[in-house]
């Protein structure tokens, strides 16, 4: 079974980045850059067995997105990683539904490393 990943990033560079490393370590990963087309997409397709999730995105925060995906019956137990250049997100209480939290600019190895550790 492929292991597939949805990433929310509206940095189209750190969406390519981070697509590119994911797909070289064997996930299938579809990258949004808004809520909106996020939402389209997960209305019609297969859930996903990762989320990752940029805090700040055009057309809202992520951590609403966190929150709303963890309080759904049909995704509360898919893993959701959140990341942003902000530290201090990672105590507000609406990422306190997610179940990993990443700081930008992340070391490649350790972003790697957190993203396995959510397939095993």
């Amino acid at each position: 079974m492929k292991r597939t990943i949805y990433v929310l990033e509206d940095d189209a560079d750190i969406g390519e980045l981070i697509n590119f490393l994911l797909t070289e370590q064997g996930y299938v990963v579809s990258v949004f850059g808004s809520i909106a087309a996020f939402k389209r997409h997960t209305e019609h397709n297969v859930l996903p067995q990762l989320l990752i999730i940029d805090v700040m995105l055009p057309d809202g925060n992520g951590l609403d997105v966190c929150r709303e995906w963890k309080s759904a019956d049909a995704t509360r137990h898919v893993p959701v990683l959140v990341m942003s250049a902000y530290e201090d997100y990672r105590n507000d209480n609406r990422a306190q539904d997610a179940d990993d939290f990443v700081g930008k600019p992340f070391d490649i190895k350790s972003f790697l490393r957190t993203v396995q550790m959510h397939f095993h």
